[in-house]
């Protein structure tokens, strides 16, 4: 399979870094002659030096037997254009990333009248990601699988949670409700957890179950001063395009906004559209003015200004002083381990979003040409899939217990879905005609459901 990547940015090169891994050709297409050069020599790719909004550019990169044709450039009407263009010639599916609020407003008919397949906001769904990350306060992230029927979370095991120095198998007798412990990331490493699996400070655990048993998890976590308790309040520090979305799907779960913003032009536009909310001038890094404008009073504090350090001390600060749910925008993606190592886990990573969306658009589209396949969702950095089958018709794994099942390594099954009922299965459950399966995949090449077998 083909796929053309127009921007070399840092979308570009992300995705010139994963998608070299999946297909069988990969075509970055960059203006700057020196960016091409050197992301080609760091991956096994090929370059063409160009506007991807040009017909001979395009020619050039044979875009018409693209299968993938992503386009990232800083510019969105370049990527509108190249995505029309790329549509007309033949490419079989298209991305553009857009980051224009007005665009966005008339994405449905860009994509059904010009051809644009999917259009991505970077700073949208940053946003949309916080809001999940502020309902849900004890948690790191938040997936949602299944149609919104089923929430994974990623929770960090600290040093006062009741499953600290214990077993997988010994958990069982503490968490006593329906859940799976689907994956666990260590340090930079994952792990699919087996019975002798012993949970450590500083684990990532991400865990699928129903709502309501999600909120009994906590308990275990050591923060149980966050179960039952609501975010109604957020102190927001910096003013830009992500802000600005966040802002309004704020308002509409009704949560107090304050919003502190250091450059004059930004803090009265931001005013200016939304007359509702507490706007101030000021640093929002500055110590006093965070005392002054009762950053202990709030029960969420996003950090959202340009600059990652800042971002990153903003948040351990508000932590420190008390506020239940602290995030910071990083954006280099050498900071987060830094982040993580320090005691900060609540942060989002705008490409890194868009890199997963795209990551998991492709992968589907790879995987079309099977119809049990439902949907794919990438997480923990898009190292890990998740599978959705439909089981249509006689498999190996059917009517057998799950326990009697050789599993290959690094696989687990998270959940099924039977006449539109959770199940979050044990050993002596089974799997059965009709069912949507969904399974965590590490490191393995699944294309059917029986590839999960030794």
């Amino acid at each position: 399979m083909k796929a053309i990547i127009v921007g070399g940015g840092k979308v570009g090169n992300l995705l010139c870094e994963e998608l070299s891994e999946t297909y069988d050709e990969v075509t970055l297409i960059e203006t700057n002659e020196k960016l091409v050069q050197k992301i080609i020599e760091s991956y096994d790719i090929q370059g063409v030096n160009g506007n991807g909004a040009n017909y001979e550019i395009l020619k050039e990169a044979d875009a018409s037997n693209a299968d993938m044709f992503i386009s990232v450039t800083a510019s969105d009407e370049i990527n509108i254009i190249s995505c029309i263009t790329a549509k007309q010639m033949g490419a079989k599916y298209t991305i553009a990333r857009i980051r224009n609020p007005e665009y966005t407003e008339t994405k449905e008919f860009l994509k059904s009248h010009l051809g644009i397949d999917l259009m991505l906001n970077p700073e949208f769904e940053a946003a949309k990601q916080i809001s999940y990350m502020l309902k849900y306060p004890s948690a790191n992230k938040i997936e949602v699988f299944g149609d919104n029927k089923v929430k994974m979370i990623e929770v960090a095991i600290e040093k006062d949670s009741l499953l600290k120095d214990i077993s997988l198998n010994d958990s069982k007798k503490i968490i006593n409700f329906p859940a799976v412990v689907c994956l666990v990331e260590r340090k930079g490493e994952v792990i699919i957890p087996r019975g002798d699996y012993i949970f450590k400070v500083g684990d990532k655990v991400h865990i699928t179950a129903e709502e309501r048993n999600l909120k009994k998890f906590y308990k275990l976590l050591g923060k149980k001063e966050n179960i039952n308790k609501k975010i109604s309040s957020s102190l927001i520090i910096g003013s830009g395009k992500l802000s600005h979305y966040l802002i309004e799907i704020l308002l509409n779960n009704n949560i107090y906004i304050k919003n502190i913003e250091i450059n004059k032009e930004k803090a009265e536009k931001i005013s200016e559209c939304f007359p509702n909310i507490d706007v101030i001038l000021a640093d929002g890094s500055d110590k006093d003015t965070l005392i002054e404008e009762g950053i202990e009073t709030f029960d969420s504090c996003i950090a959202l200004t340009g600059l990652d350090e800042e971002n990153i001390i903003i948040s351990l600060y508000a932590t420190k002083l008390g506020v239940s749910k602290s995030i910071a925008k990083i954006n280099r993606n050498s900071l987060t381990q830094i982040a993580e190592d320090i005691g900060l886990y609540s942060f989002i990573t705008p490409k890194r979003i868009v890199g997963d969306i795209i990551a998991k658009h492709s992968r589907a589209l790879q995987c079309s040409f099977d119809p049990d396949i439902e949907n794919i969702y990438k997480i923990a950095n898009n190292k890990v899939e998740l599978i959705e089958f439909k089981i249509t018709k006689d498999y190996k794994i059917n009517n057998i217990a799950i326990k009697d099942l050789s599993l290959n390594n690094n696989i687990i099954i998270a959940f099924i879905i039977r006449n539109n009922k959770l199940i979050f299965p044990n050993g002596d459950d089974k799997i059965t005609h009709n069912d949507n399966v969904v399974i965590v995949n590490y490191n393995q090449n699944i294309k059917e459901i029986d590839d999960i077998l030794k």
